[in-house]
């Protein structure tokens, strides 16, 4: 039989400041990515990269675990 997986609570969960903090930057992510196009240059494509690790960072400061997985393709 399969052990359970031990769960881990990170601050996103168990935190509604942080949560909501990171909330607001997930929401800032997608904005980022939906305003880029097959039509998009390579600087505004370099551009969205570069705000998106900002992003990263700035969740990655209250919840490390969190935001690696919510950000995989960095790894």
């Amino acid at each position: 039989m399969e052990k359970q997986k031990e769960t881990h609570t990170s601050p996103y969960y168990e935190d509604k400041q942080i949560r909501k903090k990171i909330d607001v930057l997930l929401h800032e992510n997608a904005v980022v990515q939906s305003n880029l196009g097959i039509d998009s240059t390579i600087e505004e494509k370099n551009n969205a990269k570069k705000e998106s690790n900002r992003i990263k960072g700035d969740i990655k400061t209250m919840d490390k675990i969190f935001a690696e997985h919510c950000f995989p393709e960095d790894d």
